[in-house]
């Protein structure tokens, strides 16, 4: 684990998000110039400021990647200072976006969404806000219970945005056309859920701030808690899918956590200097773990995360490949995690249809055990699938199907399979 320094007298990077440009790119004020900074990281370490200019009352706060090619951020205001959309281009021009936001309504999470615009959580407002690349902005409060907050939000594998509500203690769900549900059922009173990502299981994973929990609620809106493994008054913050599969998180006192999709969890510190605290988190195009030091004024990196090579086959039927090998003579070995949802064909009713939902390059695979791998004809060997009683473990072989793969959609089916005895 490592960091970079930012410059001498500025003070809180907040969120960080990757760009379309390769970069990390993050939220901050410099103290020195009593200005607000977006900035820029590559993956080597050379940090960038971008000064913007959004009022001495607003402050840079949650930031995310359009599909426009730019970095979007939300910038709250403080005290009498109306909040802000901004919309910042790789090289630093920024343009400012108030109409249509409801005054003193404090946007804070921002996400890229399913439709193509960018969606954001209005914490005072209680409202969820989106606005259209060329600056259009709507927002929703049907459905979000009174004093509720939202705070945080995410595209969902389902093409639905949620989102987490600190005071209201319940994860929301807003359609792209504005239908909302909040979901309280298994989250355990006064948790505070904070942040939340999109799972490598399909699921939505969130930390719980005040519960010192990480949350999971399913598609269909179950809740799942997890305490086991999280060191007491941790100060849970910010949540990311890594690169191997797992579930990563930042904690406010100093740490850094990964959870498996099972529920066992992992915490490191070494390499965090002492009183930095952690706050954002985010996987980079490096294929690494970047977050952010509010206290220590750094932002910091996990490399050379170690993967497992175990498939899972889940109690939704969705098939996570944590490590996928591809060896082609041209470019090498590459690396991927995948992950694939069955979706039955009733015209095929006899095979076992599985759908590639999502995948990643992993950048730095390192591991050692047998993974699966991913032939030239698009054929995939599984040597190790966990089932969901956690106990049965089979190989799979996966067959491509050009006949199923359409309108964008590639399909897979189960071509062979045995039981692991051991």
């Amino acid at each position: 684990m490592c960091a970079a320094l930012l410059q001498p007298g500025t003070s809180g990077p907040w969120e960080i998000a990757t760009g379309p440009d390769g970069n990390l790119w993050f939220t901050y004020i410099n103290i020195t110039f009593k200005r607000n900074v977006i900035g820029k990281i590559t993956p080597s370490g050379v940090v960038t400021e971008f000064f913007v200019d959004i009022g001495s009352d607003n402050r840079p706060w949650g930031i995310t990647a359009g599909s426009d090619g730019n970095m979007w951020f939300t910038a709250p205001g403080y005290v009498f200072s109306d909040g802000m959309i901004v919309r910042i281009s790789p090289s630093g021009d920024v343009t400012k976006f108030t109409d249509g936001i409801t005054p003193l309504s404090s946007p804070q999470g921002i996400t890229a969404g399913p439709d193509g615009n960018i969606w954001f959580a209005e914490t005072n407002g209680n409202r969820i806000g989106r606005i259209t690349p060329s600056g259009v902005v709507t927002e929703f409060s049907n459905g979000i219970s009174p004093n509720s907050s939202p705070t945080s939000i995410v595209a969902g594998s389902d093409g639905n945005l949620w989102f987490t509500e600190i005071d209201g203690n319940r994860i929301g769900r807003i359609t792209p056309s504005g239908d909302i549900t909040e979901f309280s059922v298994g989250i355990s009173p006064g948790s505070g859920p904070s942040r939340i990502a999109s799972g490598p299981d399909g699921n939505l994973w969130f930390t719980e701030s005040k519960g010192n929990r990480i949350g999971r609620i399913t598609p269909s809106g179950v809740i799942t808690e997890f305490a086991a493994g999280i060191t007491p008054n941790s100060q849970l913050a910010g949540i990311t899918t890594g690169p191997d599969g797992n579930v990563w998180f930042s904690e406010g006192v100093g740490r850094i956590g990964k959870i498996t999709t099972s529920g066992v969890v992992t915490e490191f510190s070494a390499g965090i200097s002492p009183n930095s605290e952690a706050l954002g988190i985010v996987t980079g195009p490096d294929g690494n773990i970047w977050f952010t030091e509010p206290i220590g004024n750094r932002i910091g990196r996990v490399s050379e995360i170690t993967t497992g090579c175990t498939a899972m086959l889940d109690s939704n039927f969705v098939l996570h490949i944590p490590i996928l090998s591809n060896s082609d003579s041209a470019i090498g070995t590459v690396s991927l995690w995948a992950d694939f949802v069955y979706k039955p064909d009733s015209a095929n009713p006899t095979l076992l249809p599985l759908m590639l939902t999502t995948y990643g390059i992993i950048n730095h695979p390192s591991f050692s055990c047998t993974a699966s791998s991913l032939s030239g004809n698009l054929s995939i060997h599984i040597p190790d699938v966990l089932l969901s009683d956690q106990m049965t473990r089979m190989w799979m072989d996966l067959e491509y199907s050009p006949h199923l793969s359409i309108s964008g959609k590639n399909y897979w089916y189960l071509k062979n399979f045995g039981l692991i005895i051991k």
